[in-house]
């Protein structure tokens, strides 16, 4: 496994952990739940994109876009 591979494998996992982390965020209404999603959805549409998992990746950042309102929605 090269070092390139084991940084993508890093970020996706990374990635996932997060999601996993804005969940509980947002089970305690804690606005800054939004931003964490955003990042982790982020680096796991990337990390997709590295497995040519491309319909996981587009759901990455549709989702993203939704955190993204989402986190307006809720600091107005």
């Amino acid at each position: 496994m090269s070092i390139n591979s084991k940084v993508w494998k890093i970020i996706g996992w990374a990635g996932a952990a997060l999601v996993v982390f804005g969940y509980y965020l947002n089970a305690n209404e804690l606005s800054i739940s939004w931003l964490i999603w955003i990042a982790g959805n982020i680096m796991v549409g990337m990390y997709s994109i590295t497995k040519k998992a491309y319909s996981t990746a587009v759901m990455s950042f549709i989702i993203t876009i939704m955190n993204i309102y989402g986190y307006f929605s809720w600091i107005k």
